[in-house]
C-alpha cells in the first residue's frame, strides 16, 4: 500500500507551474552585433492561460501567428529611431502541468538591422499581454561590441524560463523595459539581479498543492489515492483560511466575542464552505468558456469586495457599540429569551462568512479544471468541497480556542474590560477589513 501512495508524491514537486497557475511569464534576451540586433522572446504560460487559448490548426501556423502578434508589441529604438523587427523563427510546444492540465511555451526569434560604428543608446520594451501576472525578465549582451552601460544583466537568472530560482514565488521579477549604451569594442557592463525570498509556509503549502495536483492527474485513480487527495484538499483549505489577508480569523474572534451558540458557529462555517465552493465552480465555468476572462484579476477584485464587506460590518458594529452604555443595565424579565436585534446581528455574521469564502483558492480551481479535463468532474467537485470544509475547520477551531481562552484565569482578571469588548471587537473587524481592502487594491495597481 505504501508504494503506490508514495510513487506519485516523489515527482510532485515538478507538477505545477512554480509561478502560479494563472501566470504568463516572459523572457526577452537581446544580443547586439555590429550589424544587427537579435531578440529571443519566450512566453511561458501556466495551466489556466494555456487552457483558455487552445491551438487551432497546425502548431507551426499557430506559432507563426503568435510570434507575429508578439512582434507588434515589441518596441525598440536606437537614438530615438524605431527598430524594424522581423520574425526569423517561431516554435510552440506543450508541456505536462498540474492535475493533468498542460502548460505551453512560445519561442520567437526576431532580428532588426543596426550599425554600431559609434556609441549608441538603445531602448527596449515588451508590452505583450501586459495585463497578466507572472515573471518578466530582460537580458542584454554584446557580440563583437561593448555594452558600456546597461539597466539589465547579461545572463538570465531563470535559464530562459526553464529553471526558475527557488526563492521567487512571493515577488517575481517584473522587468519590462531596458536601456543599453553600446559602442564598438568588447566587454559588457556588469549588472546584477536581486531575487526576492519566500517564506517557509508558502514554500510548503506550494509543495502540498503540487502533491494534490499529481494525485488528481494520476492515470489511475484508486480509492487510497482518492482518499489521500481529499485529505490534502482539507489540509490545503485549512492552511488557506489561516493565511493572512482573508479575515477568517476575525470572524472567529467575532463569534467568540458575541457569546454565540455552537450551532451558530457551525452555520457560519457552512456558509464559508458553500460560498467558497460556489465561487470556485463559477470561476471554473467562466475560465473554460472564454479566453478573454482573466482569473487572476477577478480574484483580486473579489479580494477588494471581501475587504470592503468586512470593513463595512466593522463600521456597523462600531456604531452599534457606541450607542450602548458601558455600564450594565438591568433588563426586566419578559418571560422569553433576549433576542432583540438577533436577526440583524445574525445577518452581520453571515455577511462576514460570505466575505471569508468569497475569494476562491487558485489551487482548488486548478484541481477542478484538471479533474474535469480527465473526465472526473464529480471527484473534482468533491475536492473543492473539501477545500471549503478545511476552511470551515480553521474557523471553528479558532472560535473554540478563543472561547476556551475566555475561561483562563489570566483572561478572567481582565473582566473590567468586558463592557468595552463590543467596541474592541468592532475596531478589530474594521481594522482587518481595511487592511484586506488596501492589500487587494495594492495588488491591482
Amino acid at each position: 500500500m505504501i508504494v503506490p501512495l508514495a510513487a506519485p508524491l516523489v515527482s510532485a514537486a515538478l507538477a505545477a507551474h512554480p509561478l502560479g497557475n494563472f501566470s504568463v511569464n516572459h523572457y526577452d534576451g537581446l544580443t547586439i552585433h555590429r550589424d544587427r540586433i537579435e531578440l529571443v522572446s519566450i512566453v511561458d504560460s501556466a495551466e489556466i492561460p494555456t487552457l483558455q487559448q487552445p491551438v487551432r490548426g497546425p502548431v507551426d501556423a499557430h506559432a507563426r501567428r503568435a510570434c507575429a502578434g508578439l512582434r507588434d508589441t515589441v518596441r525598440g529604438t536606437v537614438e530615438g529611431r524605431p527598430l524594424a523587427w522581423r520574425v526569423t523563427e517561431a516554435s510552440f510546444a506543450y508541456q505536462a502541468g498540474a492535475a493533468g492540465l498542460r502548460t505551453s511555451r512560445l519561442t520567437c526569434r526576431l532580428t532588426a538591422p543596426l550599425r554600431v560604428d559609434r556609441p549608441l543608446t538603445l531602448t527596449f520594451a515588451n508590452t505583450h499581454r501586459a495585463g497578466t501576472v507572472g515573471w518578466r525578465e530582460i537580458t542584454a549582451r554584446g557580440d563583437g561590441v561593448r555594452l558600456s552601460a546597461s539597466s539589465v544583466p547579461a545572463h538570465s537568472v531563470s535559464g530562459g524560463l526553464r529553471d526558475y530560482p527557488a526563492d521567487l514565488l512571493s515577488s517575481p521579477l517584473d522587468v519590462r523595459r531596458a536601456r543599453v549604451t553600446v559602442e564598438p569594442g568588447a566587454g559588457d557592463a556588469a549588472t546584477s539581479v536581486t531575487v526576492p525570498g519566500v517564506d517557509t509556509i508558502t514554500r510548503y503549502t506550494a509543495l502540498l498543492a503540487d502533491r494534490l495536483n499529481t494525485l488528481v492527474g494520476a492515470d489511475r485513480l484508486t480509492v487510497p489515492l482518492g482518499m489521500l487527495a481529499l485529505f490534502l484538499s482539507l489540509l490545503l483549505g485549512a492552511v488557506h483560511a489561516a493565511m493572512p489577508g482573508h479575515g477568517k480569523t476575525v470572524m472567529a474572534a467575532y463569534l467568540a466575542g458575541r457569546d454565540r451558540r455552537l450551532r451558530d458557529t457551525v452555520a457560519v462555517a457552512a456558509t464559508v464552505t458553500a460560498t467558497h465552493t460556489a465561487g470556485v465552480l463559477v470561476l471554473g465555468v467562466l475560465v473554460t468558456l472564454t479566453a478573454s476572462f482573466t482569473g487572476e484579476a477577478v480574484l483580486r477584485w473579489l479580494g477588494v469586495a471581501s475587504g470592503l464587506i468586512i470593513a463595512l460590518i466593522g463600521v456597523g458594529l462600531l456604531r452599534s457599540a457606541r450607542r450602548r452604555s458601558p455600564v450594565p443595565v438591568p433588563v426586566p424579565d419578559h418571560g422569553h429569551g433576549h433576542g432583540h436585534g438577533q436577526g440583524r446581528r445574525s445577518g452581520g455574521v453571515v455577511a462576514l462568512a460570505v466575505a471569508g469564502g468569497l475569494v476562491p483558492s487558485p489551487s482548488a480551481l486548478v484541481v477542478l479544471l484538471g479533474a474535469v479535463a480527465l473526465g472526473r468532474t464529480v471527484f473534482g467537485v468533491m475536492t473543492v468541497v473539501c477545500y471549503g470544509l478545511g476552511m470551515a475547520f480553521t474557523l471553528l477551531a479558532a472560535a473554540l480556542a478563543l472561547r476556551k481562552l475566555g475561561d483562563l484565569t489570566l483572561v478572567g482578571r481582565l473582566q473590567r474590560l468586558r463592557p468595552y469588548s463590543a467596541t474592541m471587537t468592532a475596531a478589530l473587524v474594521l481594522l482587518v477589513g481595511t487592511g484586506v481592502t488596501l492589500r487587494a487594491v495594492a495588488a491591482l495597481v
